[in-house]
C-alpha cells in the first residue's frame, strides 16, 4: 500500500483504534490480575498477632519427645504462607507442620498438613472466605494449646480485648440511661402538660 493510501482520516482512525486497543488491553490485564488475587491479609494479620502472645502448644521436640512450645518458635508467616510446626523431631519421617496459603489457580485458601520425609500435602480445609479459614485454624489450634502454661489473663491482646469490651458496655449503658431519661421526661411532660401549647418554655428547653 502506498503512502497516498493512508489518508488523514485513516491516520486519525488508526490512532484512535490504537489508543482504544491499549486501554482495553490494560483493563483486561487488570481484571486478570485481580481475578488471580486470593484474599489473605486477614489470615496473615491474625497469624502474626497471635504469634506475639505467650501461647503455648503441645508439640514433638527435636528428641522426639513431647514439648510445650511457644507460638513464636513454632509459627512463621512469610510471603503469604503461614506455617505452624507441630513436630520438629530429627526423625524426618515424623516431622510435620500445618501450612496455610492462597492458591491463585484454585482461587482458594488452602490449609494443608505436611508430615514426614518429602511429604505430599494433605488437604485439611479449603475456602475463599478468610473468616472460615481462620475459624478452622482456631479450632485446630484449640485442641493443641497447653493450658498449663497458657494463661489467658496474662495475654497482652486479651487485656486489650477486655478493655475494649468494657468500654463498649459502658457506652451502651450510658446511651440507655440517656434514652431512659428522655423517655421519662417526655412522659412527665405529657402527664402534667397535656396541652403542648401550655408547656413552660424552660421545660421545653430542657428536653
Amino acid at each position: 500500500m502506498s503512502k497516498s493510501n493512508i489518508t488523514p482520516a485513516l491516520r486519525y482512525f488508526f490512532k484512535k483504534l490504537e489508543r482504544k486497543s491499549d486501554e482495553f488491553y490494560q483493563v483486561e490485564q487488570g481484571r486478570n490480575v485481580k481475578a488471580n488475587e486470593v484474599p489473605f491479609d486477614e489470615v496473615e494479620r491474625f497469624a502474626r498477632a497471635i504469634m506475639t502472645q505467650n501461647i503455648f502448644i503441645h508439640t514433638v521436640g527435636i528428641n522426639g519427645k513431647h514439648e510445650s512450645t511457644i507460638l513464636t518458635k513454632a509459627m512463621f508467616s512469610i510471603n503469604k504462607v503461614v506455617r505452624l510446626y507441630y513436630s520438629t523431631t530429627l526423625d524426618e519421617n515424623n516431622q510435620g507442620y500445618i501450612r496455610i496459603r492462597p492458591d491463585s489457580v484454585q482461587q482458594l485458601i488452602l490449609v494443608e498438613r505436611l508430615h514426614g520425609f518429602r511429604p505430599t500435602p494433605e488437604l485439611l480445609y479449603a475456602s475463599l472466605d478468610e473468616c472460615h479459614v481462620i475459624r478452622f485454624f482456631i479450632s485446630w489450634l484449640m485442641r493443641r494449646i497447653d493450658w498449663d502454661k497458657t494463661k489467658v489473663s496474662n495475654l497482652d491482646l486479651y487485656k486489650e480485648f477486655v478493655e475494649i469490651e468494657r468500654k463498649e458496655i459502658e457506652d451502651e449503658i450510658a446511651v440507655q440511661q440517656v434514652e431512659k431519661q428522655q423517655a421519662e421526661l417526655k412522659s412527665a411532660i405529657k402527664k402534667h402538660f397535656p396541652d403542648q401549647k401550655k408547656v413552660p418554655t424552660k421545660v421545653l428547653s430542657d428536653k
